[in-house]
């Protein structure tokens, strides 16, 4: 049997050459993925809610193969508060936007936040959310697998910090 780490890698590998097919096998072999990837993620919830807590911490411990499924689907850790201390990473160059982020939700691997402030309704928000939110969350909550963002209510569009277009207009002399 080979090493988790070389299990690991080949499925790495197999990923890359996926990627790589022509639709609409690569999008069918990727929903086939997520379709498995979430009844693991249920079978998996559902088995260590009747495993002791020390059990499964020991389990954890010493077995690197189980500890790195439970990792993967983010058993037995508060998803809540990981994806609170992840944020924390990017709440200053939010912030220094004039934007917030708050962390709605966390569960099964999915993480609601609100933005507000000048995020919300900024045309440069998806890109922050994919560059600095989604890489934060993505590296340190265990189990992620997307983000939903939703903006307040009353939020109206604006366009992305820069430059302003300035109209001139030349006045004939008098």
């Amino acid at each position: 049997m080979s090493s988790l780490e070389e299990l690991l890698r080949q499925t790495e590998e197999r990923i890359a050459a996926v990627e790589q097919l022509e639709q609409p096998a690569r999008d069918t072999v990727f929903d086939l993925l997520d379709d498995i990837d979430t009844l693991h993620r249920f079978a998996l919830g559902t088995l260590t809610q009747g495993i002791d807590r020390d059990v499964l911490d020991e389990l954890r411990t010493t077995e690197p193969a189980v500890a790195w499924l439970l990792d993967a689907y983010g058993i037995g850790v508060d998803q809540h508060a990981a994806a609170e201390e992840a944020l924390e990473q990017v709440l200053p160059y939010v912030h220094s936007h004039g934007g917030d982020v708050e962390v709605l939700e966390a569960a099964d691997g999915v993480v609601r936040v609100r933005m507000s402030g000048t995020c919300s309704g900024c045309t440069a928000s998806a890109v922050t959310l994919t560059e600095s939110i989604e890489t934060a969350l993505r590296e340190h909550v265990p189990g992620f697998s997307h983000v939903e963002a939703e903006e307040e209510p009353d939020a109206q569009p604006h366009p992305p910090p820069g430059p302003v277009p300035v109209r001139i207009e030349r006045v004939p002399p008098s």
